[in-house]
């Protein structure tokens, strides 16, 4: 039988012992074999020649088996067998085919993610086709560097379950937060959610300002079923939450704001934070967080979602100020949350702060990492 010669049969040493060289020979033969077109020879015949190469391609050298491994990355329709197998292979050689052979399954890269080293799974995040089981793989045995290459590659399509895992994991792996704002897949409620553990205050008033919204065609659209729908909805806290987005603003009165400022001056902790919930309507915990922040973002949205004035807002943030025993912000700090407080609307804000209301309500089953 004639050479096919599609592999080349040059480098082979003159002192190569004979078995050696007559064994590689027959190995870049049937690799030959294994790489021709599906018209090129029967599918019988195909299967057994991936079946065979698929175990023996493991006795060529690594620059071998490279060169196999670039070719049978690039067919369209490669033997499957072979191609796992080089998948499987260091590094070296399966990492063009992790990242572009197409052939591969989802329940193969799966079982690759799961058993391979991390390299593998560093190739296997930057493909441009990755179902959501080979995603959950790599959220599960993935590290940081694993994530961020999947979050960076813009070919794939990530689930809102998948985010919701990577947003929670961010918490604690805070090199997901750059790349997990650039995703399209990120919403609302997961956004300002990540706020409150972002790691800077550039990123927090990035996601302000993209993830909050004006509601005026909305505010037009129910005001006349607003109140009936609210009260007809009851005790369900689920509901309360998530129509209290589409909420108008409610502006403080000013005899309830001098006792909510006085009620912080005096340490009634307890009692201010309730109080501030029921007049922001927001569950105590959610009030709570926006309190206990040192950031002063927070504070910041909620004092414009009550229609507070700038004076209005620096004497709460005084009075906040008795609440975390004396700490008071440097000047630096007041410009920085003072600059969040006049950038955002009273209409934004208030969506704000209903957002974290609804995003921390969840967290009963997702909890936050104990601080350090």
């Amino acid at each position: 039988m004639a050479s096919i010669g599609l592999m080349g049969e040059q480098g082979v040493s003159a002192e190569a012992v004979p078995s050696l060289h007559e064994r590689d020979l027959l190995l870049r033969r049937l690799a030959d074999l294994a790489v021709l077109p599906p018209g090129r020879v029967t599918p019988q015949e195909r299967a057994l020649v991936d079946m065979v190469m698929a175990t023996a391609v493991s006795r060529l050298d690594v620059a071998q088996r490279c060169r196999i491994a670039e070719r049978v990355a690039q067919l369209p329709e490669g033997p499957r067998e072979l191609t796992l197998a080089l998948a499987r292979d260091t590094i070296e050689v399966a990492a063009p085919v992790l990242a572009e052979a197409a052939n591969i399954q989802g329940s193969d890269l799966v079982e690759i993610v799961r058993v391979t080293s991390m390299d593998h799974r560093l190739a296997v995040a930057s493909r441009k086709i990755l179902p959501p089981a080979a995603i959950d793989a790599l959220i599960e045995y993935g590290n940081t560097d694993v994530l961020r290459r999947m979050l960076e590659n813009r070919s794939i399509e990530i689930s809102s379950r998948s985010m919701e895992v990577l947003v929670r994991r961010s918490a604690s792996e805070p090199e997901l937060h750059a790349p997990l704002l650039e995703r399209p897949e990120l919403n609302q409620r997961l956004a300002l959610l990540m706020f409150w553990w972002v790691s800077s205050g550039t990123l927090r008033v990035e996601i302000l300002n993209r993830h909050a919204v004006e509601r005026r065609m909305m505010h037009i659209a129910i005001a006349d079923v607003l109140e009936g729908g609210l009260a007809a909805s009851g005790a369900d806290e689920a509901l309360r939450v998530a129509l209290s987005l589409v909420h108008p603003p409610a502006t403080i009165a000013k005899p309830q704001l001098t006792r909510l400022v006085n009620l912080a001056t005096l340490g009634q902790r307890e009692e201010f934070v309730m109080e501030l919930a029921r007049e922001a309507r927001l569950r105590p915990e959610t009030a709570l967080r926006i309190v206990s922040d040192f950031g002063g973002e927070p504070l910041a949205v909620l004092a414009k979602a009550l229609g507070l004035s700038r004076q209005e807002f620096g004497d709460l943030i005084v009075a906040v100020a008795e609440l975390r025993s004396g700490y008071v912000p440097a000047k630096s700090d007041i410009e920085r949350i003072t600059a969040v407080f006049d950038a955002i609307s009273t209409d934004r804000a208030d969506l704000v702060l209903h957002l974290w209301d609804w995003s921390i309500s969840g967290e009963a089953q997702f909890p936050l990492p104990a601080e350090e």
